[in-house]
């Protein structure tokens, strides 16, 4: 069991050297709201949030976004998958968008990565993966073999100069 309240930081100021971020339990993990999880830095780093057998809960703040380069990972994993409340998940990037995979992988194909059962979006929850001044925006998968519901808002925007749309 893993409940994380406060603050933790894979931050990095030198280009090529990306945080990442590992919390993972057998059964439930829960990021509080007040909660932030960062693996920001030049190129964005990777975090991954994942329960093997229970619940992913997710109500805070959670971030792998490239200052001058393309955001990072966020995998947020598990049995039950739910970003709740004011979530905020930003792997967005100068010259491009990162990923984020909630609940599994592009239609549950991809067997390395844990698919949900269910997966619930809240409505306040907003998800980022988009390029800044250029780039393609990235990819944001929401993603159970059961029960996805979705309310919340998703972005994979092209940079702000040049660059194509990401996928949702």
């Amino acid at each position: 069991l893993i409940n994380q309240k406060g603050i933790v930081r894979a931050d990095s100021a030198v280009a090529g050297e990306n945080g990442t971020i590992i919390l993972k339990a057998t059964r439930d993990v829960t990021l509080d709201a007040a909660s932030v999880t960062t693996a920001n830095g030049p190129g964005g780093g990777r975090v991954t949030v994942q329960s093997d057998s229970g619940t992913t809960l997710v109500a805070g703040s959670v971030e792998a976004t490239g200052s001058a380069a393309a955001g990072g990972t966020v995998q947020l994993l598990g049995n039950h998958v739910g970003l709740i409340d004011q979530a905020r998940v930003n792997v967005s990037g100068a010259t491009g968008g990162g990923t984020v995979l909630v609940g599994g992988d592009y239609q549950g194909r991809n067997s390395d990565i844990q698919n949900a059962a269910a997966t619930y979006v809240g409505g306040n929850v907003q998800i980022s993966a988009d390029a800044g001044e250029s780039g393609a925006g990235g990819k944001v998968i929401v993603w159970s073999d059961d029960a996805t519901r979705f309310y919340g808002a998703a972005s994979a925007r092209g940079g702000a100069r040049s660059g194509d749309g990401g996928l949702v």
